[in-house]
Protein backbone atom coordinates (compact mmCIF):
# COMPACT_ATOMS: atom_id res chain seq x y z
CA UNK A 1 0.00 0.00 0.00
CA UNK A 2 1.31 3.41 -1.03
CA UNK A 3 0.37 6.91 0.14
CA UNK A 4 -0.52 9.13 -2.81
CA UNK A 5 -0.64 12.94 -2.85
CA UNK A 6 -3.45 14.45 -4.92
CA UNK A 7 -3.37 18.19 -5.58
CA UNK A 8 -6.34 20.49 -6.04
CA UNK A 9 -6.21 24.12 -7.12
CA UNK A 10 -9.82 25.38 -7.05
CA UNK A 11 -8.88 28.36 -9.23
CA UNK A 12 -8.12 26.19 -12.26
CA UNK A 13 -9.74 22.85 -11.49
CA UNK A 14 -13.04 21.61 -12.93
CA UNK A 15 -13.75 20.61 -9.31
CA UNK A 16 -14.97 23.95 -7.95
CA UNK A 17 -15.11 25.17 -4.37
CA UNK A 18 -18.90 24.85 -4.49
CA UNK A 19 -18.57 21.20 -5.50
CA UNK A 20 -16.27 20.63 -2.55
CA UNK A 21 -18.69 22.24 -0.11
CA UNK A 22 -21.52 20.13 -1.55
CA UNK A 23 -19.30 17.06 -1.15
CA UNK A 24 -18.93 17.78 2.55
CA UNK A 25 -22.71 17.90 2.95
CA UNK A 26 -23.15 14.68 0.97
CA UNK A 27 -20.52 12.97 3.12
CA UNK A 28 -22.26 14.10 6.31
CA UNK A 29 -25.64 12.89 5.04
CA UNK A 30 -24.77 9.65 3.25
CA UNK A 31 -21.35 8.49 4.57
CA UNK A 32 -20.78 7.21 1.04
CA UNK A 33 -19.43 10.11 -1.03
CA UNK A 34 -17.10 9.14 -3.89
CA UNK A 35 -15.41 10.96 -6.77
CA UNK A 36 -12.60 10.50 -9.27
CA UNK A 37 -9.28 12.34 -9.61
CA UNK A 38 -6.46 12.55 -12.11
CA UNK A 39 -3.13 10.89 -11.30
CA UNK A 40 0.20 11.60 -12.94
CA UNK A 41 2.24 8.64 -11.71
CA UNK A 42 -0.49 6.22 -12.74
CA UNK A 43 1.92 3.30 -13.11
CA UNK A 44 2.68 3.50 -9.38
CA UNK A 45 -0.89 3.96 -8.12
CA UNK A 46 -3.13 0.99 -7.31
CA UNK A 47 -6.52 0.17 -5.90
CA UNK A 48 -6.27 0.06 -2.09
CA UNK A 49 -3.66 2.84 -1.79
CA UNK A 50 -4.20 5.71 0.63
CA UNK A 51 -4.51 9.31 -0.58
CA UNK A 52 -4.24 12.80 0.81
CA UNK A 53 -5.65 15.69 -1.20
CA UNK A 54 -3.89 19.04 -0.80
CA UNK A 55 -5.49 22.32 -1.67
CA UNK A 56 -2.76 24.36 -3.39
CA UNK A 57 -2.52 27.75 -5.11
CA UNK A 58 -3.85 30.88 -3.44
CA UNK A 59 -5.91 31.15 -0.29
CA UNK A 60 -5.98 28.84 2.71
CA UNK A 61 -4.07 25.84 1.48
CA UNK A 62 -3.66 22.49 3.20
CA UNK A 63 -5.10 18.99 3.51
CA UNK A 64 -8.77 18.88 2.50
CA UNK A 65 -9.30 15.10 2.21
CA UNK A 66 -7.86 11.77 3.22
CA UNK A 67 -9.14 8.39 2.18
CA UNK A 68 -8.71 5.32 0.01
CA UNK A 69 -8.24 4.77 -3.71
CA UNK A 70 -10.90 2.28 -4.79
CA UNK A 71 -9.97 1.57 -8.43
CA UNK A 72 -6.91 1.02 -10.56
CA UNK A 73 -6.03 3.95 -12.87
CA UNK A 74 -8.05 4.22 -16.09
CA UNK A 75 -7.80 6.45 -19.14
CA UNK A 76 -10.52 9.03 -19.80
CA UNK A 77 -11.08 12.44 -21.36
CA UNK A 78 -8.79 15.23 -20.16
CA UNK A 79 -10.62 17.29 -17.52
CA UNK A 80 -8.87 20.49 -18.69
CA UNK A 81 -10.03 20.14 -22.30
CA UNK A 82 -6.45 20.24 -23.62
CA UNK A 83 -6.56 16.74 -25.05
CA UNK A 84 -3.77 15.37 -22.84
CA UNK A 85 -3.40 11.67 -22.03
CA UNK A 86 -5.09 11.61 -18.64
CA UNK A 87 -5.56 8.81 -16.14
CA UNK A 88 -8.00 8.82 -13.24
CA UNK A 89 -8.73 6.81 -10.11
CA UNK A 90 -11.94 6.55 -8.11
CA UNK A 91 -11.49 7.67 -4.53
CA UNK A 92 -13.51 7.39 -1.32
CA UNK A 93 -12.67 9.99 1.34
CA UNK A 94 -12.82 9.16 5.02
CA UNK A 95 -12.47 12.75 6.27
CA UNK A 96 -12.97 16.14 4.62
CA UNK A 97 -11.82 19.48 6.05
CA UNK A 98 -12.78 22.89 4.66
CA UNK A 99 -9.66 25.03 5.05
CA UNK A 100 -11.74 28.19 4.54
CA UNK A 101 -13.83 27.76 7.68
CA UNK A 102 -11.54 26.83 10.53
CA UNK A 103 -8.63 24.83 11.88
CA UNK A 104 -6.79 22.73 9.31
CA UNK A 105 -3.46 21.05 8.57
CA UNK A 106 -1.86 23.70 6.39
CA UNK A 107 0.85 23.51 3.75
CA UNK A 108 3.01 25.50 6.17
CA UNK A 109 2.46 22.81 8.82
CA UNK A 110 3.56 20.14 6.34
CA UNK A 111 6.63 22.14 5.34
CA UNK A 112 7.58 22.54 8.97
CA UNK A 113 7.16 18.83 9.68
CA UNK A 114 8.76 17.60 6.44
CA UNK A 115 10.98 20.38 5.05
CA UNK A 116 12.68 18.24 2.41
CA UNK A 117 9.49 17.53 0.47
CA UNK A 118 7.94 20.12 -1.87
CA UNK A 119 4.26 20.19 -0.87
CA UNK A 120 2.81 23.17 -2.71
CA UNK A 121 4.06 22.26 -6.19
CA UNK A 122 4.00 19.22 -8.46
CA UNK A 123 1.58 16.95 -10.26
CA UNK A 124 -1.46 15.31 -8.76
CA UNK A 125 -0.90 11.65 -8.04
CA UNK A 126 2.64 11.64 -6.65
CA UNK A 127 3.58 8.62 -4.54
CA UNK A 128 5.41 9.18 -1.25
CA UNK A 129 8.12 6.85 -0.03
CA UNK A 130 7.00 4.50 2.75
CA UNK A 131 8.71 6.40 5.56
CA UNK A 132 7.26 9.78 4.60
CA UNK A 133 3.83 8.29 3.98
CA UNK A 134 3.73 6.76 7.47
CA UNK A 135 4.89 10.01 9.11
CA UNK A 136 2.17 11.92 7.26
CA UNK A 137 -0.44 9.42 8.47
CA UNK A 138 0.63 10.00 12.08
CA UNK A 139 0.61 13.77 11.67
CA UNK A 140 -2.89 13.59 10.19
CA UNK A 141 -4.49 11.35 12.81
CA UNK A 142 -2.93 13.44 15.58
CA UNK A 143 -4.37 16.58 13.98
CA UNK A 144 -7.83 15.01 13.53
CA UNK A 145 -7.95 13.72 17.09
CA UNK A 146 -6.88 16.98 18.71
CA UNK A 147 -9.02 19.17 16.43
CA UNK A 148 -12.29 17.31 16.15
CA UNK A 149 -12.91 15.07 19.17
CA UNK A 150 -13.83 17.92 21.50
CA UNK A 151 -16.47 19.40 19.22
CA UNK A 152 -17.64 18.57 15.69
CA UNK A 153 -16.74 21.79 13.92
CA UNK A 154 -18.51 23.05 10.78
CA UNK A 155 -15.41 22.68 8.63
CA UNK A 156 -15.17 18.93 9.31
CA UNK A 157 -17.02 15.99 7.77
CA UNK A 158 -16.74 12.23 8.20
CA UNK A 159 -17.58 10.06 5.20
CA UNK A 160 -17.49 6.69 7.03
CA UNK A 161 -19.71 7.31 10.04
CA UNK A 162 -21.94 10.03 11.46
CA UNK A 163 -20.12 13.35 11.75
CA UNK A 164 -19.80 14.04 15.46
CA UNK A 165 -17.18 14.05 18.21
CA UNK A 166 -16.82 10.26 17.94
CA UNK A 167 -16.08 10.20 14.19
CA UNK A 168 -12.29 10.05 14.52
CA UNK A 169 -12.10 7.46 17.34
CA UNK A 170 -14.65 5.20 15.64
CA UNK A 171 -12.94 5.39 12.25
CA UNK A 172 -9.51 4.51 13.62
CA UNK A 173 -10.98 1.78 15.82
CA UNK A 174 -12.90 0.02 13.05
CA UNK A 175 -10.84 0.98 9.97
CA UNK A 176 -7.23 1.33 11.08
CA UNK A 177 -5.05 2.17 8.07
CA UNK A 178 -2.29 -0.22 7.07
CA UNK A 179 0.78 2.11 7.34
CA UNK A 180 -0.06 2.86 10.98
CA UNK A 181 -0.69 -0.82 11.73
CA UNK A 182 2.67 -1.81 10.29
CA UNK A 183 4.51 1.01 12.05
CA UNK A 184 3.02 0.08 15.43
CA UNK A 185 3.84 -3.60 14.92
CA UNK A 186 7.40 -2.69 13.98
CA UNK A 187 7.96 -0.49 17.02
CA UNK A 188 5.77 -2.10 19.69
CA UNK A 189 5.44 -5.73 18.59
CA UNK A 190 2.32 -7.76 17.86
CA UNK A 191 1.44 -9.33 21.20
CA UNK A 192 -2.00 -8.75 22.70
CA UNK A 193 -1.66 -6.37 25.64
CA UNK A 194 -4.30 -8.31 27.60
CA UNK A 195 -3.56 -12.02 27.18
CA UNK A 196 -0.15 -11.99 25.47
CA UNK A 197 -1.20 -13.84 22.29
CA UNK A 198 1.55 -13.08 19.75
CA UNK A 199 0.42 -12.62 16.15
CA UNK A 200 3.98 -12.77 14.85
CA UNK A 201 4.27 -16.43 15.87
CA UNK A 202 1.32 -17.34 13.63
CA UNK A 203 1.09 -14.81 10.77
CA UNK A 204 3.38 -13.14 8.26
CA UNK A 205 2.61 -9.56 9.22
CA UNK A 206 4.08 -8.10 6.04
CA UNK A 207 0.66 -8.99 4.60
CA UNK A 208 -1.28 -7.35 7.42
CA UNK A 209 -4.85 -6.51 6.34
CA UNK A 210 -4.49 -8.63 3.20
CA UNK A 211 -4.27 -12.17 4.49
CA UNK A 212 -5.30 -14.17 7.50
CA UNK A 213 -5.28 -11.26 9.96
CA UNK A 214 -6.89 -7.86 9.68
CA UNK A 215 -6.54 -5.22 12.39
CA UNK A 216 -4.13 -5.85 15.25
CA UNK A 217 -3.95 -2.38 16.73
CA UNK A 218 -7.14 -0.48 17.58
CA UNK A 219 -7.84 3.05 18.67
CA UNK A 220 -9.33 3.40 22.16
CA UNK A 221 -10.67 6.67 23.60
CA UNK A 222 -8.80 8.01 26.62
CA UNK A 223 -10.12 9.31 29.92
CA UNK A 224 -7.94 12.40 29.64
CA UNK A 225 -6.45 14.43 26.75
CA UNK A 226 -3.16 13.19 25.27
CA UNK A 227 -0.51 15.11 23.36
CA UNK A 228 0.47 12.17 21.16
CA UNK A 229 -2.41 10.12 19.79
CA UNK A 230 -0.11 7.11 19.43
CA UNK A 231 -0.81 6.45 23.11
CA UNK A 232 -4.43 5.62 22.24
CA UNK A 233 -3.55 2.62 20.05
CA UNK A 234 -3.33 -0.80 21.67
CA UNK A 235 -2.68 -4.31 20.35
CA UNK A 236 -5.55 -6.66 21.15
CA UNK A 237 -6.30 -10.17 19.90
CA UNK A 238 -9.63 -11.36 18.51
CA UNK A 239 -10.67 -13.14 21.70
CA UNK A 240 -9.99 -10.15 23.93
CA UNK A 241 -11.68 -7.91 21.39
CA UNK A 242 -14.84 -10.02 21.73
CA UNK A 243 -14.69 -9.54 25.51
CA UNK A 244 -14.26 -5.80 24.96
CA UNK A 245 -17.26 -5.67 22.61
CA UNK A 246 -19.42 -7.56 25.12
CA UNK A 247 -18.29 -5.20 27.86
CA UNK A 248 -19.14 -2.04 25.97
CA UNK A 249 -22.49 -3.44 24.84
CA UNK A 250 -23.34 -4.31 28.44
CA UNK A 251 -22.09 -1.14 30.10
CA UNK A 252 -21.90 1.66 27.51
CA UNK A 253 -24.70 1.08 24.96
CA UNK A 254 -22.18 -0.19 22.42
CA UNK A 255 -20.03 2.96 22.46
CA UNK A 256 -16.25 2.67 22.68
CA UNK A 257 -14.68 2.33 26.13
CA UNK A 258 -11.15 3.29 27.26
CA UNK A 259 -8.56 0.54 27.08
CA UNK A 260 -8.30 0.67 30.87
CA UNK A 261 -11.71 -0.97 31.06
CA UNK A 262 -10.08 -4.15 29.72
CA UNK A 263 -6.72 -3.83 31.43
CA UNK A 264 -8.12 -5.18 34.69
CA UNK A 265 -8.65 -8.50 32.90
CA UNK A 266 -4.92 -8.80 32.18
CA UNK A 267 -3.40 -11.98 33.51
Amino acid sequence: MSVVILRWNPEISSYSMNRFKNAMEEARNSQNYMLNWSVWEHEKVHCGDRFFMLRVGKGKTGVVMSGRIVSDPYHDEDWSGKGRMTYYVNIQPDFLVDTERGVHLSIRDLEKAFPRYVWKEGHSGMVLNDSLGTKLEWLWVNFLYNAFTVSAKKNFASNLCETNTESVPKTYHYSMVVPLQLDLVKKKGAACEICGYDYEKVFDLTFLNYGGVQNIYYFFPSKRPVKNVRQNFHCICANCRNIYNDLRNDTNDGELLPFESLAKLKR
